[in-house]
């Protein structure tokens, strides 16, 4: 395993923050795993563990943890992070070659995922790059800033500008708009971001810790949906409708023409709000509110953002999600779940679209539970078969159970989710509510934030629709 970090520092920080992820893996070290000697099962398996166990150590950079202590978790996230990629190039190479069967050592490293030339992320010094896959289309800034799954709005918006207000915590900002401010940093914040109407614009490093926790919530995150730092109200994407196709040809005789077919996908954020409601007493008395405002904003904000990003109806002011995409597979199921063959379809046609591999599948935790329970005629548990067990599933209630005819019906939605882009400004607004819920003792804290969703590619994507309960 080819890990950017020195396999002895990259060890040390596993063995300290991340124990249980070896004992799961079957290693000693994470160094020990070797890609290439494991069955294609066991590498989607591993995968699969490792990413779980990176997105909760992110849970563990909270407001009051040492900036020294962060810095640690990051880098054992980068270390599981590299891990991932070197697991991931091993099955694209065994793609390449066409056998998936584990193979002998004979030297060949295959190249880390997520950059064209096979190059690695990062610098020869051993630091890791928080950026996500770098375009290589000079002409696109849009796509050259875009976030992956393991990337932090955090780590961009501190590189893109430098943080005025370093040491201010997003928690303990929001608690200085109601209380009033108790450092010089909390009153600098709070004047410089006022507005006339009585809300403050956040900081933007104070704004990407909260899109950062609420990304962390999310299922289409999860999945492999990438983000777009929005910089302006108005970004148009490019993308390939249609492929050229090439054409045999005799000595001397001209070569015939394919053109390529392009159309554009446009970025235009939306707001999205939130109205949180805070009690005087707990205002006064709570010790951790720091921590939990933040949690419960972005909790909410990620539920809702999931929901446009999967079924998003694109009529205005709502985004477009992948459910009403023109283009995307699609299955009319219209029936129970009883085998996997709905599922296996529906990587089939993503393959046949040259638009995968298949990153994740997505449905109501009552679908996942209803596959869970399905049995053979001998009432023995159905094995799922070999090409979807690399696969995750994913749950999230975002997706409704109460459609269809009998109002029980539900969609599972299968797909590469790296042609899924969140465009995101960076700002947010939080407008405090002083008078309006003043009659119940409660203030309220209403945010919002701007966002759009599009599909760069709808041939990544299928939907199983009418599945019931």
């Amino acid at each position: 395993m080819t890990i950017r970090f020195s396999h002895h520092s990259a060890d040390i920080l596993v063995k300290k923050n991340a124990q249980t992820v070896l004992r799961d893996l079957g290693v000693r070290n994470l160094s020990d795993l070797e890609s290439y000697s494991m069955t294609w099962a066991d590498i989607g398996k591993s995968v699969n563990t490792l990413r779980s166990t990176a997105s909760g150590l992110i849970e563990k950079i909270t407001d009051g943890v040492p900036e020294s202590r962060q810095s640690e978790i990051e880098n054992t996230f980068n270390v599981l992070m590299e891990a991932v990629n070197d697991l991931e190039g091993e099955r694209d190479y065994r793609n390449s070659i066409g056998n998936r069967d584990p193979r002998e050592h004979d030297g060949t490293i295959p190249p880390p995922i997520g950059r064209p030339d096979g190059t690695a992320k990062g610098v020869d010094d051993g630091s890791y790059s928080y950026f996500g896959e770098r375009v290589r289309t000079e002409e696109d800034e849009i796509l050259s800033k875009l976030l992956g799954p393991e990337d932090r709005m955090t780590t961009w918006a501190q590189a893109a500008s430098p943080d005025p207000y370093r040491g201010l915590s997003l928690g303990g900002y929001l608690r200085s708009m109601i209380v009033g401010a108790k450092t010089d940093t909390e009153r600098r914040a709070l004047a410089e971001g006022s507005d006339s109407a009585g809300g403050y614009t956040v900081p933007t490093t104070l704004s990407s810790q909260l899109i950062d926790k609420m990304r962390a919530a999310s299922v289409v995150n999860a999945a492999g949906a990438r983000m777009v730092p929005l910089t302006s109200d108005d970004h148009v994407i490019a993308r390939l409708a249609t492929d050229p196709v090439p054409a045999w040809r005799t000595e001397n005789s001209a070569v015939t023409e394919s053109e390529p077919t392009f159309d554009s996908v446009p970025l235009q954020p939306k707001s999205l709000a939130v109205l949180t409601k805070i009690s005087f007493e707990l205002m006064e008395d709570s010790v951790n509110l720091q921590t939990e405002l933040p949690r419960i904003m972005s909790v909410a904000l990620a539920k809702e953002l999931d929901r446009v990003a999967l079924i998003g109806s694109g009529t205005a002011p709502e985004p477009r999600g992948v459910a009403n995409t023109v283009g995307i597979g699609t299955t009319a199921h219209d029936d129970a779940i009883s085998s996997y063959i709905p599922l296996v379809r529906a990587r089939t046609g993503i393959l046949s679209a040259n638009a995968g591999p298949v990153s994740a599948i997505i449905m109501h935790p009552r679908d996942e539970g209803a596959i869970a329970e399905m049995v053979d005629t001998n009432g023995n548990p159905l094995i799922m078969p070999r090409v979807l067990e690399p696969i995750p599933v994913l749950t999230t209630t975002a997706l409704p159970i109460d459609g269809g005819v009998g109002t029980n019906e539900s969609s599972v939605i299968v797909g590469n989710f790296r042609h899924l882009l969140i465009g995101m400004r960076t700002n947010i607004t939080v407008t405090v509510l002083r008078e309006h819920f003043a009659g119940n003792m409660q203030y309220g804290l209403l945010a919002y934030m701007r966002a759009d969703v599009a599909v760069s590619q709808p041939g990544a994507f299928h939907t199983i629709t009418g599945v019931q309960g």
